[in-house]
C-alpha cells in the first residue's frame, strides 16, 4: 500500500473552515481526538438547563424569521405551515364557511336573500315591463346523528311590483328526506314535499289572455327499500302525488277555475343492479303508475284518467368526489281512458352527472323525460324533455361565478296535434362575498320559447341585491 505524507498536501491557514490548527482557536469546526475522548464533566442538570436554553434561542429564531408582512394570517407563527395548493386558490376556512345555528342535534343554515329586479317580457306584438322587489328564503336544516340522517330543506319566494305591469311570481318548495340504516346491506329513504308555483302562459295548460295564470300546489310522499345481494342491488319504490289547480284570472275580472285539472298519482318503480365495479353499476328499471282526475269529464268533454308504463336500462357511474352520476334509455307509454284521445309515447332518455375539472369547478347537468297532459279539446299531452346545465367556478377565495342554461323540448300527441315547442334559456349570477355573513350579487338571464303558428315569446332580467348567511 502506497504511502502518503503529510508534506504532500500544502498547510491550510490557522482559522479556516477546513483548519486542522489548535481547536481552541475560533475559527476551528472539528474538535480534535482529545476533545471527542475526554470525559463529560458537566453537572447534568446545568447542562440540560443550557440545553433547554439553546432550543428555546433556536425555536425563537425560527418563529420570527417568518415574514409577518407577507405571510397568511392563519399560517403566522407556525413551524409547520400548510402546503399550498396546486391551482394557487386559497382553501376554504372556518371563516369563509356559515356555521350555522345548532338544535339540539340538528344544524339549521338559512339564508336570507334581497333583490330589486328588472324584467321585461314580451308576447307577440305586446309586451310588458316591471321592477320588483324579490325575497327570498331559504333553509336547510341537517342531523347531526351517528346514524340515519334526516335533510330538510325549504325555499320561499315573495314578488312586489314596483313600477309597471307584469305576473308577480311567487313560489314555495319543501323537501324532508330521512336516510335509515337499516343494516349493512339494507337502506330505506322515505321523502315527502310540497311546493307551489304560478304557471307561466306558455305552459301547456296556461289560459290564454289571463292576466294572472293559475297557481299549482303540489304534495308529495314516497318510500324506498334498497338491499344489496352480493353484486345484485335492488332498489323499490312507491311514490304518491296530489296536484291541485287554482283560479286563472281575467282582464275583465272573471276567473276560469282549474278544478278539473286536480289529480291523484300513485305508482311503484323497481330498479335492479349489477355492480361489475364499485364505480360501474348497469341497471334495469321497471314502473307504472296510475293517474286519477278529480273529476271523471273535464271540461270540454273527455276522460283524461291514465296509466303509465316506463322501461329504462342504464348505469350508476359512483366514481367519486371527481366525477359522478348515471345515464339511461327506455320508452314511455301513457295509455288514456278515453278512447277518443290517442296514447302518448316516446324514447326516455334520462341522466344525472357531476364533474369537477378542477378544484373551485363543478359542472351539473340534469337530462329528464315527463309526460303531461293537455287540457285542450282533442289533444292527449306531450312528452317533454328538459336538460338543464349548471358551470360555477371559484373565482376568488370570495367571489363566486355561476352560469346555467336549459332547453326544453314538448312533442304533442293528439287529434290535431300543434307543433313542438322549443324553449331556451341562459342566466348567470356573481356572488361576492364582503364576510362569512354577507355577499353582494347581480344576476342576469334571458328566455326564449319558438313554436310554429304560435308567436314567439321571450323574457329578460337584470337584479342586484343583498344575500345573508347564518
Amino acid at each position: 500500500m502506497r504511502e502518503t505524507s503529510a508534506d504532500a498536501f500544502p498547510a491550510l491557514p490557522a482559522g479556516s473552515p477546513d483548519s486542522f490548527g489548535d481547536p481552541s482557536e475560533d475559527g476551528d469546526l472539528i474538535p480534535s481526538y482529545a476533545d471527542l475522548t475526554a470525559p463529560d464533566t458537566a453537572d447534568p442538570l446545568t447542562a440540560g438547563a443550557s440545553d433547554a436554553d439553546g432550543a428555546d434561542d433556536d425555536q425563537e429564531g425560527r418563529v420570527g424569521s417568518v415574514d409577518a408582512e407577507t405571510a397568511d394570517d392563519d399560517a403566522y407563527g407556525r413551524i409547520n405551515t400548510p402546503v399550498p395548493t396546486v391551482d394557487g386558490l386559497r382553501g376554504v376556512t372556518a371563516d369563509d364557511t356559515p356555521t350555522g345555528i345548532r338544535i339540539g342535534t340538528m344544524i339549521l343554515r338559512p339564508t336570507l336573500t334581497q333583490k330589486l329586479v328588472h324584467e321585461t317580457d314580451n308576447y307577440g306584438t305586446s309586451s310588458d315591463r316591471r321592477t320588483f322587489s324579490e325575497t327570498t328564503l331559504e333553509a336547510s336544516l341537517e342531523s347531526d346523528w351517528a346514524r340515519h340522517k334526516l335533510t330538510v330543506t325549504g325555499e320561499g319566494s315573495y314578488q312586489k311590483n314596483i313600477s309597471g305591469t307584469g305576473q308577480e311570481d311567487p313560489d314555495v318548495a319543501i323537501d324532508a328526506v330521512l336516510d335509515l340504516d337499516i343494516s349493512e346491506l339494507t337502506s330505506a329513504q322515505l321523502s315527502a314535499g310540497y311546493d307551489f308555483s304560478r304557471e307561466d302562459r306558455t305552459d301547456p295548460g296556461a289560459v290564454a289572455g289571463a292576466t294572472a295564470q293559475a297557481g299549482v300546489h303540489r304534495l308529495s310522499t314516497s318510500a324506498a327499500l334498497s338491499r344489496d345481494i352480493g353484486k345484485l342491488r335492488g332498489t323499490g319504490r312507491l311514490d304518491l302525488d296530489r296536484t291541485l289547480y287554482g283560479d286563472a284570472e281575467l282582464a275583465s275580472g272573471s276567473v276560469i277555475s282549474g278544478d278539473d285539472r286536480d289529480n291523484l298519482d300513485y305508482g311503484f318503480t323497481a330498479r335492479l343492479g349489477y355492480a361489475l365495479s364499485p364505480s360501474l353499476i348497469p341497471f334495469l328499471e321497471a314502473a307504472i303508475s296510475r293517474t286519477d282526475f278529480d273529476q271523471e269529464v273535464d271540461s270540454v268533454g273527455h276522460q283524461r284518467s291514465a296509466t303509465t308504463y316506463e322501461l329504462r336500462a342504464g348505469a350508476e357511474m359512483p366514481v367519486g368526489e371527481k366525477i359522478s352520476g348515471e345515464f339511461s334509455l327506455g320508452y314511455l307509454w301513457r295509455d288514456i281512458d278515453d278512447a277518443a284521445l290517442a296514447s302518448i309515447s316516446g324514447l326516455a332518455v334520462d341522466a344525472t352527472l357531476t364533474w369537477s375539472p378542477q378544484r373551485g369547478t363543478q359542472l351539473a347537468t340534469t337530462l329528464s323525460t315527463t309526460i303531461e297532459s293537455s287540457t285542450a279539446a282533442g289533444e292527449s299531452g306531450s312528452v317533454a324533455y328538459q336538460l338543464q346545465s349548471q358551470l360555477s367556478r371559484e373565482l376568488r377565495h370570495n367571489l363566486d361565478a355561476s352560469l346555467t342554461g336549459s332547453a326544453l323540448y314538448r312533442d304533442y300527441t293528439g287529434l290535431t296535434p300543434p307543433a313542438p315547442e322549443l324553449e331556451l334559456g341562459v342566466s348567470g349570477e356573481l356572488d361576492w362575498s364582503v364576510n362569512r355573513w354577507l355577499s353582494l350579487i347581480a344576476e342576469a338571464g334571458y328566455e326564449k320559447t319558438t313554436q310554429d303558428g304560435v308567436p314567439d315569446s321571450d323574457s329578460a332580467f337584470l337584479g342586484l341585491g343583498l344575500r345573508l348567511r347564518r
